[in-house]
């Protein structure tokens, strides 16, 4: 498993876009997920820490950082442009406690006190904008979109419609194109 390294001086922003470009470029699959912004539940919360095609379909990602405190001084890991959602000690590196009243987050960095070093698992929100496309079956007919580039897969973000959008029945993806049939209207968004 690869471990991300944030010293205290030096912010690893470029690492982190990277690591990311190279993890959502490997996510094939399209997936129906809740939409960005949305309050997660445990559940929620749960199934994207286990499912990383998931979370990157929602527009989450699921690291690993080190983080370390040093001589009992505060130790501070920023995540750049990434916004914790949730995080817990994933492997303790230190003799020193990791329990919860030594380490603390805000929206993008852990901080860890009293000489807790530890490799942290975080779910993070992708604080990018994601690329949407409105495609509508009229009249409960078959409708393509033609999508704007060549994508990995898509998610409904917003149902506009009573009809159901469940995937691969009333929405796809195929050979650059967008489909939808059965009355369901919606936006997606692309990856």
């Amino acid at each position: 498993m690869r471990y991300l390294l944030f010293s205290k001086l030096c912010m690893a922003r470029k690492a982190i876009i990277n690591h990311l470009a190279k993890a959502l470029a490997l996510c094939s699959l399209a997936i129906s997920v809740p939409s960005i912004g949305q309050i997660l539940d445990s559940n929620d919360i749960q199934a994207y820490v286990n499912d990383a095609q998931l979370a990157e379909a929602a527009g989450y990602k699921t690291l690993y950082v080190v983080c370390e405190s040093y001589n009992y001084q505060p130790g501070i890991c920023t995540l750049g442009d990434l916004k914790i959602i949730h995080t817990n000690v994933h492997k303790k590196l230190s003799r020193s406690s990791c329990n919860n009243s030594v380490w603390s987050t805000t929206d993008n960095q852990i901080i860890t006190t009293k000489g807790c070093r530890a490799v942290f698992q975080v779910l993070a929100e992708l604080n990018v904008n994601p690329v949407t496309l409105q495609c509508d079956s009229k009249n409960y007919r078959y409708h393509e979109c033609p999508l704007p580039f060549q994508v990995k897969g898509a998610w409904l973000r917003k149902r506009n419609s009573d009809s159901p959008c469940e995937q691969e029945k009333g929405w796809g993806t195929r050979n650059n194109i967008l489909w939808v049939n059965n009355g369901c209207r919606g936006v997606f968004n692309l990856f």
